[in-house]
């Protein structure tokens, strides 16, 4: 494993860990390495995506299910996250352990097929992706030391370029991973599933957790999960990562929105993203809600 620094078309570079092939964010070599041997328990829960795809909202979500209630301790998913929290660590958390990771399925803890861990999938569609994901990169300067413009962005995602490699490979592999692997309990869920209906989703989340939960409790979820609730109750939560107030509070709950890369992208970029998604997809059954 080594770091890199990948430049854009204008000569900006990003930086990321290289494994195999693969890119991941600038973590501890050591512990980004470790993850295929980390230890699993017989009741954890795994959340699953590509990066940006709603990872901390799903986690809130799931987090109060399991607790049976909305004022848990606030935690953000960053603690539970295999690729950046040292085994040690997550071995002090009590079960049953909510973890997370964007990861693919191959690289994922040996321990889960064995223990057939729940796993909760939760992807976003692409255009979205792509114009959270550059926000969050150009937030966390100390990480990925990326300035470049939108434009530039793009093209690096569409060519793979960033952390947690190729959308395209990691949706693809998941659908593989679901379809070749039907004894293992994966709930495969979408952002925009979510956006438009919390309340039947949170449902079926407390249905395939196998916690009993009522109506209200739900309804309370949904409003507790709220992107301007999760972004007050988050501020401060993330002093770790040297940001400051305003970006602490963008970086991880940005908009919540479903749309929005309506406001970034131009119609060239639009139609470049289609013929390539059309290419890719080619032989995939997913389905993706690019507005609601």
């Amino acid at each position: 494993m080594s770091v890199v620094k990948i430049p854009d078309a204008s000569g900006k570079t990003i930086t990321l860990l290289e494994w195999d092939g693969r890119f991941y964010p600038n973590f501890s070599t050591e512990i980004v390495m470790n993850v295929p041997s980390a230890k699993l328990r017989d009741d954890d829960i795994l959340l699953c995506s590509y990066a940006t795809s709603g990872t901390h909202w799903m986690s809130e979500i799931c987090r109060m299910l399991i607790h049976g209630r909305t004022d848990i301790e606030i935690k953000p998913k960053v603690h539970f996250m295999l690729e950046i929290i040292p085994q040690e660590t997550l071995d002090k958390e009590p079960s049953p352990r909510l973890l997370n990771t964007h990861y693919r399925f191959d690289r994922m803890p040996a321990d889960l097929k064995t223990k057939k861990t729940k796993i909760v999938y939760i992807r976003r569609n692409p255009k979205d992706v792509v114009v959270s994901f550059y926000n969050h990169t150009l937030k966390l300067r100390q990480l990925y030391e990326y300035e470049g413009e939108f434009k530039d962005y793009f093209e690096l995602f569409l060519d793979g370029k960033v952390d947690y490699g190729s959308w395209f490979d990691y949706v693809k592999d998941w659908e593989k991973t679901m379809a070749e692997n039907p004894d293992l309990p994966i709930l495969d869920c979408t952002y925009e599933d979510l956006k438009e209906d919390p309340i039947r989703e949170i449902r079926r989340l407390a249905d395939f957790l196998g916690v009993e939960r009522n109506e209200n409790l739900f309804k309370s979820i949904a409003e507790s999960c709220n992107i301007d609730i999760m972004r007050a109750r988050f501020k401060g939560h993330f002093k770790f990562l040297s940001l400051t107030v305003e970006d602490e509070e963008r970086t991880f709950c940005r908009k919540g929105e479903t749309g929005d890369w309506k406001n970034w992208f131009t119609v060239a970029q639009n139609e470049r993203f289609d013929q390539i998604y059309k290419q890719r997809m080619a032989d995939s059954k997913l389905k993706f809600k690019f507005t609601l």
